[in-house]
């Protein structure tokens, strides 16, 4: 009822959502055609209108997109801070989602923020935001007491687009208020409604042929190290690198990275990685990765970057059409040795990928292979999704392998997946089966189980009563098991409840449960966990969590259940407009273990960092790393870093950092390295 009232309203005001047509201009352009207002509350999801006025306008001068918005403001209006490049800032902000393939269901995410910050991203089709996508858009404020002017400049070259004009494509715009964590979206638009996020965006058109100039940047890099602990340091080809980037058309672009350096990335935190039954996952943080890999369609499972441990190049071809995208990828690691012994191997990884798409219909295709001297290991990727009806689907994924290394037999494998994902208002759920083969071989990705079929059934809900008490609220149910496929013996099987609900002052409860069992040195071992969590994010300087769980889980060095804790607690915040800290800190607990069976039954794991924005140009990022797990060889783990960042021209940095680490053996702390470096890139 309230969404037909305020559609009546705008209706009568003259502002009604329509699609516009975005004018040519070389100089600002403020007319009635171009120009956008009406924002809409989302969240809470009322459609309540906007309470302080927002206007935008619209042009192009055939090379760029000129988004002015002017928004009033008040007392409430929250600045924020300094921050670097895609760092993100709790502030009041403006943002232009940008769709120029409705076929794909991406949008170019583009953020005003008082401070003057640049944040661009990518939010792809399943709504999570890639962070490590850049653009060279620029905008500039002008801050009253009662309004605030925007005027962004987004390069059309930095956008993927094709065809002629007219240009038929879609917008997003977000007001958001933080101290009321309040959004506001023009049109009315959440994104829980899955693709048609995408599809009831507001339709923009421009009719001028878009200048199609060819996008080139040229980044060499200098690296400079220094061994603190042996006081050398060295000067080969290995200290320079490249970055090369170029987009033969508005649809397609090339990169390439010769010996890539990620010397500037922070050290991964500390986790809790000490009784895990497979290898521990890292997150994928080096952005030549993970930048457009959604258009190859795959997950870790099937490619982890942090297998190609230092990479000699790396290549990548990136393109879409109004039918189909595609994709490649080659790059090739380095061997390392030690006294003779290959520790790591100079191995080649490739990945093709072709996606046909219509409008409720995509099929994936991917080919993957790692290669070397009498070796290759092929993965063929076949995922079909067909939308049948609105916010109902049905995918399937097969994949077939073949590993052939000199002096074994062929082996062939394969694994079949199909499911089944559904929304009718605030509920969601999904069903999924696999089956994977004995020979089933991904060694780009992470398989540790072959052999086995398995199902999973999913449901969720979310729901924003914006009450006095509780703002939103959801819940959710997992089941899961899975059985070899030989014997039809258990491998594992688990479910779970969840419950979670947000107050209208930022305070967060949440609690869940579950249990499950495991097959392990053929036996079968039940678990169980319970877990609670409360935090509020109500004051800029001081968010704080706790979370605390129990139950009883499996140790497998000891193949023995045992009863355990966790308690968890951190604070972040900003203090001033310069100032980031980041704490938290953990204590795992088990009970009854045997005494003579040397392995620690109580640690903990913290992390710290803090940064000082100096500027959004200049920062400096420290952080400290520490465990005291106790294992035969060390009692504990202490690593620091600290990096500084000076962007002096833009896409033009200079980076200064040092890194060590220390093992604790005997009640004394042993260096392993200690190192200083520093890296400078120039852009053309």
């Amino acid at each position: 009822m309230k969404k037909n009232i305020v559609t009546l309203i705008l209706t009568f005001t003259g502002v009604i959502l329509s699609a516009i047509t975005i004018p040519y201009s070389q100089t600002e352009l403020k007319i009635g055609t171009n120009h956008l207002t009406g924002f809409v509350r989302i969240a809470p999801d009322d459609s309540l209108a906007i309470p302080l006025q927002t206007n935008v306008w619209l042009w192009h001068d055939k090379e760029n997109l000129f988004v002015l918005c002017e928004a009033e403001i008040d007392e409430n209006f929250e600045k924020g801070k300094f921050a670097t490049t895609d760092e993100w800032a709790d502030c009041d902000c403006v943002r232009i989602q940008i769709i120029t393939d409705v076929k794909n269901y991406y949008a170019y995410m583009f953020y005003s923020l008082p401070f003057g910050n640049q944040y661009d991203c990518i939010r792809k089709s399943d709504m999570n935001i890639d962070a490590s996508w850049n653009s060279n858009y620029k905008y500039e404020n002008s801050i009253s007491d009662t309004l605030w002017i925007s005027s962004m400049k987004i390069p059309l070259r930095d956008l993927r687009f094709y065809g002629n004009p007219p240009y038929k494509w879609k917008i997003i715009l977000t007001r958001y208020f933080e101290k009321a964590d309040e959004y506001y979206s023009l049109p009315y638009g959440k994104i829980d409604m899955g693709k048609d996020y995408f599809r009831t965006a507001y339709d923009v058109t421009i009719n001028e042929e878009l200048s199609k100039n060819k996008n080139y940047r040229i980044t060499p890099y200098f690296i400079k190290k220094y061994d603190l602990m042996e006081e050398t340091d060295s000067f080969d080809p290995e200290n320079i690198g490249l970055d090369f980037s170029y987009n033969p058309t508005s649809a397609t672009k090339v990169k390439i990275s010769l010996n890539p350096d990620f010397s500037d990335i922070p050290m991964d935190t500390a986790e809790d990685n000490f009784n895990v039954r497979y290898a521990p996952h890292f997150w994928e943080n080096r952005y030549f990765f993970i930048e457009d890999l959604d258009v190859f369609g795959v997950s870790s499972n099937l490619f982890y970057s942090r297998h190609i441990m230092q990479p000699q190049y790396a290549v990548k071809l990136t393109g879409n059409s109004e039918n189909f995208s595609y994709g490649f990828l080659s790059a090739m690691d380095k061997e390392v040795s030690e006294d003779g012994e290959i520790l790591n191997n100079d191995d080649i990884y490739n990945m093709m990928a072709f996606k046909p798409k219509w409008e409720n219909i995509s099929i994936q295709m991917t080919l993957l292979n790692r290669m070397n001297k009498n070796y290759h290991n092929e993965v063929l990727i076949i995922n079909p999704t067909w939308e049948f009806m609105k916010n109902q689907s049905v995918w399937g994924e097969v994949d077939f392998t073949l590993k052939d290394e000199s002096g074994n037999e062929n082996e062939k494998g394969y694994s079949v997946y199909c499911g089944y994902n559904g929304k009718k208002g605030d509920v969601n759920w999904s069903i999924n089966g696999s089956r994977m083969s004995e020979n089933y071989k991904a060694d780009m990705g992470r398989v540790f189980e072959t052999d086995f079929s398995a199902i999973n059934l999913n449901a969720w809900q979310n729901s924003d009563p914006n009450g006095k008490i509780i703002k939103s609220f959801g819940s959710s149910i997992w089941l899961h098991k899975a059985i070899m496929n030989d014997d039809k013996e258990m491998l594992e099987q688990n479910g779970g409840l969840n419950f979670w609900a947000n107050s209208p002052h930022k305070i967060n409860i949440s609690i869940s449960g579950n249990i499950g069992q495991e097959s392990y040195n053929d036996s079968v071992f039940t678990w169980d966990n319970i877990y609670a969590n409360m935090s509020t994010w109500n004051i800029s300087w001081l968010s704080a969590w706790i979370n605390y769980s129990t139950g009883h889980s499996l140790v497998y060095n000891l193949f023995e259940i045992f009863k355990k804790d966790y308690i968890s607690l951190g604070f972040s915040g900003d203090i001033g407009n310069n100032f980031s800290y980041n704490v938290s800190t953990q204590r795992k607990r088990y009970f009854d273990f045997p005494t003579d069976c040397e392995e620690d039954d109580e640690y903990w794991i913290s992390n710290a960092d803090l940064t000082i924005n100096f500027s959004n140009k200049l920062s400096l990022t420290n952080g400290l790393r520490y465990n005291n797990y106790e294992n035969s060889s060390q009692t504990a783990y202490l690593g620091f870093f600290s990096n500084l960042r000076y962007e002096f021209k833009d896409n033009c940095n200079l980076y200064l950092g040092y890194k060590t680490a220390q093992d604790e053996t005997e009640r004394e702390f042993i260096t392993e390295y200690k190192q200083a470096y520093m890296k400078v890139s120039y852009t053309f």
